[in-house]
């Protein structure tokens, strides 16, 4: 009967030394792998930082090269498009005003490089992700100033619509083609 007892107890004695041993590895698992999902974190943040750079570098040489501001515009949009594209599953890294900013300005550089269809495709994408709208510092909406250049086919149509909130430069633009359309 003491044999038995013993057996039991170096059993139960056994059995929780390994399942200790067991937590333990548990414990060590989970940390390794809340160290590789950082690591992952840190190298997307990294990598997109590095993309919003080089989308910028091309929208500050459109802007200086006059001769070749069409393609660099475009390849600007094109490389802040993906730079988006890399963070959609982790967007909670980027501070969301600043990743508004940077889509935003993709639309802008498509619209300004003549690729109309992709500044559209981006207009509603940038509508879908974010429950807000961007203000120009003259107090114009974002959204309103790219959809009167995306949907602009009647002067007459635009100008008569005083609600929408465009820019100064915007609606003298559209003043001045309506003169014009005129004569």
């Amino acid at each position: 009967m003491k044999i038995l007892n013993f057996n039991t107890l170096t059993f139960s004695f056994a059995s929780l030394i390994l399942a200790s041993c067991n937590i333990t590895n548990d414990y060590k698992n989970a940390k390794i792998e809340t160290v590789i999902e950082n690591v992952k974190q840190s190298n997307s943040l990294r990598t997109y930082d590095e993309c919003l750079n080089d989308g910028y570098e091309f929208d500050n040489l459109a802007s200086s090269k006059k001769d070749q501001a069409i393609s660099l515009y475009n390849k600007s949009a094109k490389i802040l498009t993906d730079c988006d594209e890399l963070i959609e599953g982790n967007s909670y890294l980027v501070n969301n005003e600043d990743r508004m900013k940077n889509f935003a300005l993709s639309i802008q550089n498509f619209i300004k490089a003549g690729d109309i269809e992709n500044g559209k495709k981006n207009l509603i994408k940038f509508k879908k992700i974010f429950d807000k709208d961007l203000t120009y510092k003259d107090g114009s909406s974002f959204i309103e100033n790219i959809e009167t250049l995306l949907n602009y086919s009647n002067p007459e149509n635009n100008l008569n619509s005083a609600l929408i909130n465009n820019s100064k430069i915007i609606k003298s633009e559209l003043r001045r083609i309506q003169y014009w359309s005129k004569n």
